[in-house]
């Protein structure tokens, strides 16, 4: 299909392609069945990239316009109920509050989900906080905080980052936002030169697809047992990592002091390299000394370290965090002078003095014991069902890989779950490009399962997964 796209457009090139070929199935132009364009064939016949047509084929899988069939290709999907008309008010049936229910997918049990049992969120301490800061500091919430945040939350921040992380950083230094991905974007608006960024696979996905999205040039960096292997990335193009070596998303491996050495002096080689540490679950180490993160062995500020409350507090929180090098530093307060603060005053003072009154230290011990117990009944539970199974990334985290001793029907498995509301992905899932040896293995939160539960759910996993035994 040949379309009409213009080079000088400011419009990027995929959402062109994206925008013409949404607009055709809409249109009736290309019809539910009807298959595309191989990537190369359309990538040839508009003289773009194959990654450009990628993205903009992945942009339309997202919404729902086309369908991925393994080794046939791309077909329109019947989309007929994404575009209706609009519907009136009666047949809203609006209420005269004008509520209408959020709906949202709901699971027996969510294996996939990262995020704190709702039993720990300390409620009474921040009611008491929220109405302290409303009754004591009215004038203080009406205005936006500093475009890097609130400087008292940044300050006690950093003598947490000192104390218990060993990060050498000063308040100034530290950039609040409300998630990693929003960070992330302020990151490449600092360095405009960079085209190639390396990914673990298999990695974080959230990271690799917004980068994608942006339009980078995504490179999946292969791992072992120990992480992120070197030697892959000496021969990539990557100018900038994206990593978690602390507790990496999804293996859990922690990644040694040595291999750590080695990632650092492929970013001293080229003064264009950077890394991204995104130091994920590292508040949730179970037995042993912390493994210092990568920052604290930074000597020529190439690393950009991320961190977030939201494992350890609650995902409403929405506050995120960076520590930019001093270069980095000044070329955001340069080109990003301008920016507002993009957070909640309110959230930032309640965040600041749950810190500073020494109860967010408090709440982090009380989080460790309780996901540590679960940690030990989960375990318990799963060899109890397979005494043979093996467990990796049990260290430290909220979540575990199972491999379980039997092999089975991955599909079949996951549709006999999908059938019991019991959602589950496999290592596999997290994977770019590269195949890995524990492919199969199941990925287990154990974080939002309640601990009362985890018995009956394991048990009820081991049963479904001996009718997909091979």
């Amino acid at each position: 299909m040949l379309l009409n796209l213009q080079n000088q457009s400011e419009v990027p090139l995929y959402l062109q392609i994206y925008k013409q070929l949404k607009d055709a199935i809409q249109n009736g132009k290309l019809t539910t069945g009807q298959k595309l364009m191989s990537k190369r064939q359309m990538a040839k016949l508009n003289g773009v990239s194959q990654n450009t047509v990628l993205n903009a084929y992945d942009q339309l899988l997202t919404e729902g316009y086309i369908l991925a069939i393994e080794r046939s290709g791309y077909f329109v999907a019947d989309v007929k109920y994404l575009f209706q008309s609009e519907p009136t008010e009666d047949s809203l049936n609006i209420t005269k509050d004008c509520s209408l229910p959020i709906i949202q997918t709901s699971y027996r049990y969510n294996f996939t989900e990262s995020i704190p049992d709702q039993s720990l969120y300390p409620f009474k301490s921040f009611k008491k906080i929220y109405q302290d800061l409303l009754n004591t500091h009215t004038e203080d919430l009406l205005f936006q905080t500093h475009p890097q945040g609130l400087f008292e939350l940044r300050y006690t921040l950093q003598k947490y980052l000192n104390n218990s992380r060993g990060v050498p950083c000063q308040a100034n230094q530290i950039i609040l936002g409300p998630s990693s991905q929003y960070l992330i974007q302020l990151v490449t608006q600092l360095l405009p030169a960079i085209k190639h960024i390396g990914t673990e696979s298999p990695g974080y996905l959230g990271a690799s697809q917004l980068l994608k999205g942006l339009g980078y040039t995504i490179h999946p960096i292969p791992l072992d047992e120990l992480g992120l292997k070197p030697e892959a990335l000496l021969t990539s193009p990557a100018q900038l990592l994206y990593l978690t070596p602390n507790h990496q998303f999804p293996t859990g491996n922690i990644m040694p002091l040595e291999r750590r050495r080695a990632i650092l002096e492929w970013a001293f080689q080229s003064e264009n390299h950077y890394i991204i540490e995104d130091d994920y679950d590292s508040e949730f180490k179970y037995s042993g000394i912390p493994i210092p993160p990568l920052k604290q062995l930074d000597k020529h500020n190439k690393v950009i370290y991320m961190g977030s409350f939201s494992r350890i507090i609650s995902p409403g929180t929405r506050i995120s965090y960076m520590v930019l090098p001093p270069n980095l530093l000044t070329l955001y307060r340069s080109i990003l002078s301008n920016l507002t603060s993009s957070l909640n005053t309110l959230n930032q003072w309640a965040i600041y003095k749950f810190m500073a009154s020494g109860q967010f230290d408090s709440h982090l011990n009380r989080s460790r014991s309780f996901y540590k117990r679960k940690r030990e009944k989960l375990i318990k539970s799963i060899l109890v069902n397979d005494s043979n199974a093996d467990i990796l990334g049990e260290e430290a985290g909220l979540y575990i890989l199972l491999i379980p001793s039997k092999p089975y029907h991955e599909k079949q498995f996951k549709q006999l779950c999908q059938l019991e509301g019991i959602k589950i992905t496999m290592l596999s899932d997290y994977m770019l490009d590269h195949q890995h040896p524990q492919g199969k293995a199941l990925f287990l939160s154990f974080s939002s399962i309640p601990e009362t539960e985890i018995d009956k759910a394991i048990r009820l996993l081991y049963q479904l997964m001996q009718q997909s035994f091979q």
